[in-house]
């Protein structure tokens, strides 16, 4: 085989694994999962509407035996909403309201109550 011909084989194996590697990076772009949007708390007051029945429209329970939401931790309402859904977390009415919501659900309503401002007053005397 002449040199031409070892050179021409040659060139062809390298445009070949170059074809090769690009169909594969871009085949790999395509099962790459597309990044979830981030939580909504707008989604998510709209979803909570029936949350304050007991927690009250502003997060701030009516309720001495129910929690307040209002300012809580995003982490920390996300773990309860999803323990209250799997049912790791007993409480019969939250346990119901949780388990048809949607991890996207779960996570705007989570958003919503996290992004609410407390701020702490002074206490009035009464007469």
């Amino acid at each position: 085989m002449s040199i031409r011909a070892r050179e021409g084989r040659s060139l062809l194996t390298l445009v070949g694994v170059t074809v090769m590697i690009v169909f594969v990076l871009a085949g790999a772009r395509l099962v790459i999962p597309a990044k979830a949007a981030a939580p909504d708390p707008a989604k998510g007051a709209e979803i909570s509407t029936q949350c304050a029945v007991c927690h009250g429209s502003d997060g701030i329970s009516v309720d001495t035996s129910v929690p307040n939401l209002a300012g809580q931790r995003y982490p920390y309402l996300l773990a309860q909403l999803n323990a209250f859904k799997q049912g790791t977390r007993k409480n019969p009415m939250m346990n119901e309201l949780a388990r048809p919501l949607s991890q996207e659900q779960i996570e705007d309503i989570a958003a919503y109550y996290a992004s609410i401002s407390i701020h702490a007053g002074q206490a009035t005397k009464s007469k």
